[in-house]
């Protein structure tokens, strides 16, 4: 099968996760939880999983518990991502950790001039580290902060960068809940002569979660508005939403607009005591491969 071209690399990430262009490091968007995939990534304001302080750090504040996660995920031909998310706490403090490991083979090189046999072929290879803390500073309102690592290597050029992650999350009552950040705050990273920014964005999400014994029970629904490169990207919308069935089955999907292929997101999951099992099938357009993701969750 013929391999993708270089010029694929970005459509990659740019075109299929971020679409917001112009930036580099595009893998610093693509989500950690499964379960926020299969919800169309409307995850700024919903907590409960090791992998929602990826799109706000200030959603660790109204968790209570100790969890860790481990995502596995395959996207169009040879590339793959491997994650771990884990999130503890001490006293009011919670603590945690994202790392992503993840790799595009056999690129085709070429010159300028075409030819029937590649020169050679080469690897893509990211890796990105982020340390988060939030902190409840009221009942109702919690703060959150990120600080991350990345690091690209595109055949033979190679860049590091160092960002920060800021959130709030605002409890309205037991059913309600809000959530801000901005995110990929930091450095430009460079590959050999020619610097470029982070994947900047800002999120606000909303999120209801139906009360105990009332018809809307084990339902949440959940929206963001996100914002990409301050404005100078096209504003996109997420929706998504979640049954929980006696805590025990989980029908999840997700609606996305704004994008030029991504839309519509479906998955499941599993819960027996401690372990948690999701998945998430990510629909694109304009014959892009379709994305299966897989998460382990446990509790502590």
């Amino acid at each position: 099968m013929i391999k993708k071209t270089f010029a694929l690399l970005f459509l990659l990430y740019s075109a299929s996760f971020a679409e917001v262009g112009g930036s580099s490091f595009e893998f610093l968007l693509v989500g950690s939880s499964s379960r926020a995939s299969a919800m169309g990534e409307a995850f700024s304001a919903v907590s409960g999983d090791a992998g929602a302080p990826y799109f706000n750090p200030a959603s660790a504040g109204v968790m209570n518990g100790s969890e860790v996660s481990f995502a596995h995920l395959v996207y169009l031909e040879d590339a793959s991502i491997e994650q771990l998310s884990a999130l503890t706490r001490s006293g009011k403090m919670r603590l945690g950790l994202n790392m992503s490991i993840g790799q595009v083979a056999d690129f085709e090189r070429r010159d300028d001039r075409p030819t029937t046999e590649p020169l050679g072929t080469f690897d893509e290879h990211n890796f990105a580290l982020s340390i988060f803390w939030a902190y409840p500073i009221s009942p109702d309102w919690s703060v959150g902060n990120a600080l991350k690592f990345a690091y690209e290597k595109l055949d033979y050029g190679s860049a590091t960068a160092v960002g920060t992650d800021l959130g709030i999350f605002y409890t309205f009552d037991p059913q309600i809940a809000f959530g801000a950040s901005v995110r990929n705050l930091g450095s430009r990273p460079k590959f050999i002569s020619r610097s470029y920014d982070l994947p900047r964005e800002l999120r606000l999400g909303f999120s209801y979660r139906g009360a105990p014994e009332s018809p809307l029970d084990g339902i949440l629904f959940a929206a963001d508005y996100i914002l990409p490169k301050w404005g100078n990207g096209d504003s996109k919308l997420n929706f998504g939403g979640e049954y929980n069935y006696d805590n025990f089955v989980f029908f999840r999907s997700g609606y996305n607009l704004g994008y030029d292929s991504r839309s519509f997101a479906i998955g499941g999951g599993l819960a027996y005591r401690i372990y948690y099992i999701d998945y998430a099938y990510v629909i694109f357009r304009h014959n892009l491969s379709n994305t299966h993701r897989i998460t382990m969750r446990i509790r502590l």
